[in-house]
């Protein structure tokens, strides 16, 4: 761990080639658990399944997400949110978008493993949205983002809560969930982890930075807030200075 590498309070951009290549690097590889691509704790896999299943269990119900007809994914990974909603609703209609060619192919090979194959998935950045473009077209009434802000800019983290807005069909649900820094915003810049072992960077901001970039991308939009909490207890947590946050945003209707 170097000083260099860690960069607390002040505003650092991180670069996306590095990011992307990161990602892609691990969406070619195999783990224990294939949760691990995209959530990590390589060395321990029963921890990994113990998130995903407490996230989703804590927030179903307030996401209304067997009610959710037409899902839009954004930084899907590896579709595991596809998984879990295929299972409740298998009528669900549901694309997952990603920049990781990798992860989108090993998030099509998961799906059918899973005989799931109502998912859509399809190489998207979620810095370059064309609503156009999508497999399945817009309105949404349910946008995940899960576990991307802290791979974007602060600009390009306003712009896709912005682009998640218009998507979003009347009443429909906007999900967000981030590792925040606990007492500051800290950067990690092309870091080492032994763990991963491999480079990577993020920027862990408070959950106030979070809640003010919210504010700022939806100020014309028609939302409100359902929830914002802790996901976890501290016993699925490992790290001292983040801890896993999310907020649940409902658009009013039309």
């Amino acid at each position: 761990m170097t000083d260099s590498s860690r960069i607390r309070g002040g505003k650092t951009s991180i670069d996306y080639a590095a990011t992307q290549s990161f990602f892609e690097e691990r969406g070619r590889r195999n783990y224990r658990s294939a949760l691990s691509t995209t959530m990590y704790q390589d060395n321990d896999p029963e921890l990994v399944e113990q998130r995903d299943k407490r996230e989703k269990e804590a927030v179903a119900g307030i996401l209304a997400a067997e009610q959710a007809k037409c899902v839009l994914d954004i930084g899907c990974g590896i579709g595991r949110w596809g998984w879990f909603l295929a299972e409740r609703r298998p009528d669900v209609e549901y694309l997952g978008i990603d920049f990781s060619s990798a992860l989108i192919e090993k998030a099509s090979q998961e799906a059918v493993l899973r005989e799931c194959p109502q998912l859509r998935f399809q190489v998207m950045s979620a810095t370059d949205i064309q609503p156009q473009a999508l497999a399945l077209q817009p309105p949404y009434d349910l946008i995940l983002i899960s576990g991307l802000l802290i791979y974007l800019n602060d600009d390009d983290c306003l712009k896709l809560i912005q682009d998640a807005g218009r998507l979003c069909a009347p009443n429909g649900r906007i999900y967000i969930r981030e590792p925040v820094g606990i007492e500051e915003r800290f950067t990690l810049d092309r870091f080492y982890s032994n763990e991963l072992a491999d480079e990577y960077s993020a920027i862990y901001r408070t959950i106030s930075e979070l809640d003010e970039i919210i504010a700022q991308a939806l100020v014309d939009a028609r939302f409100a807030r359902k929830v914002g909490d802790f996901l976890f207890p501290e016993t699925l947590e490992k790290r001292a200075e983040t801890r896993q946050y999310y907020t649940i945003l409902q658009r009013e209707g039309e």
